[in-house]
């Protein structure tokens, strides 16, 4: 314990500054009841969002993707700031964390060569992530196919699940299996990250993993039964060995679940049964989960500071609220009513 409070000490201080500038539920309050975009905007410029959004036009064409830009440009900074304050192997965790974000970034590359964009203007849709990653996003759009670009990040850890994903694509010319390899790659990429980290703390950040993809898988599975209409064995391919879906026959049951009620009766936890239990359509089984998700946040936040849960835990809120700033962002410019948006948010309690 000893070690852990001299490693987090000065970390554990300023993560917690910084996590009292997120977004409070007055501040939700306010936001919500904006007469219009420009009230909303006026209120933000108050808080520390104020120069993350200088300058930004909603009015211009490509609006909505500059906002994007600059609101997860803001994230990349909260890496930066969080790791600044934390030891060499935690700081190498939280660049392993940031896999989820050159993965997004990735999909901007892989959709730019697949539709034909001019490379100047893919570059305004990626996300700015400066040295969170090596990777030469610029020079990806160069690249003049998919094959291509597959070749030029084959001596990158990122070559692999483009590889992988790449003969479907090549037969069918549907970047949804390349995308899908990536994204199940970034969780074997977060697990394998684990490695870095103490034992407390690989215990720790391995919780808040494993309800991740729980999360992820059960989400993914109904999307893929009732959007796509995949069969089970195509939603058994896509679907992550980790948390309490490592069994193979918990990830088919899963998989070949034929409604929410069947899907809930077959989870391997208990308390997922019982979260879910009664819920009638997708929609209120991710609703459900996602609250479970900020509970789960808010019991890391309840422990001593000094451990990886804080600025993991903060990261995770921090990414969330941009997500609730570009919902009401977006709600004002469709001049949605208050009613109508809040629904849409994941924030925080008033405890939180």
């Amino acid at each position: 314990m000893i070690l852990q409070v001299w490693r987090y000490a000065y970390g554990g201080a300023k993560i917690m500054a910084l996590k009292s500038y997120l977004l409070t539920p007055q501040d939700y309050h306010f936001l919500l009841r904006a007469r219009n975009l420009e009230d909303l905007l006026g209120f933000l410029r108050t808080t520390v969002y104020g120069p993350v959004l200088a300058g930004w036009d909603w009015r211009v064409a490509g609006a909505e993707a500059e906002l994007s830009r600059l609101l997860f440009g803001d994230l990349a900074q909260a890496f930066f700031k969080v790791g600044r304050g934390l030891k060499q192997r935690e700081r190498r965790f939280l660049q392993v964390l940031a896999g989820r974000l050159v993965a997004e970034n990735l999909k901007v590359v892989l959709r730019a060569l697949h539709q034909g964009v001019p490379p100047a203007q893919a570059a305004g849709r990626l996300l700015p992530l400066g040295k969170l990653t090596p990777l030469n996003f610029p020079a990806m759009l160069q690249q003049r196919t998919i094959p291509e670009l597959a070749a030029y990040l084959a001596p990158t850890p990122w070559g692999a699940p483009l590889n992988r994903g790449l003969p479907r694509f090549l037969r069918e010319q549907n970047l949804f299996p390349l995308e899908m390899s990536l994204d199940l790659w970034v969780f074997d990429y977060l697990w394998e990250g684990l490695k870095h980290l103490s034992r407390a703390d690989r215990k720790i950040a391995g919780q808040l993993l494993g309800t991740m993809a729980d999360i992820t898988n059960i989400v993914w599975a109904g999307r893929f039964r009732d959007i796509y209409g995949f069969p089970g064995e195509e939603t058994y391919q896509y679907l992550i060995a980790a948390g309490s879906f490592r069994r193979p026959r918990d990830r088919r049951a899963l998989a070949f679940a034929v409604s929410v009620a069947d899907m809930v009766a077959h989870l391997p936890l208990r308390a997922y049964q019982v979260l879910l239990q009664g819920s009638a359509q997708g929609t209120e089984v991710e609703a459900r989960l996602m609250h479970h998700w900020l509970a789960t946040l808010e019991r890391i936040l309840r422990r001593p500071p000094f451990q990886i849960g804080l600025p993991m835990t903060y990261l995770f809120l921090k990414e969330l609220e941009l997500h609730n700033l570009i919902t009401l962002i977006t709600g004002k410019l469709l001049n949605l009513p208050a009613e109508a948006i809040a629904p849409l948010l994941q924030r925080r309690g008033a405890g939180g």
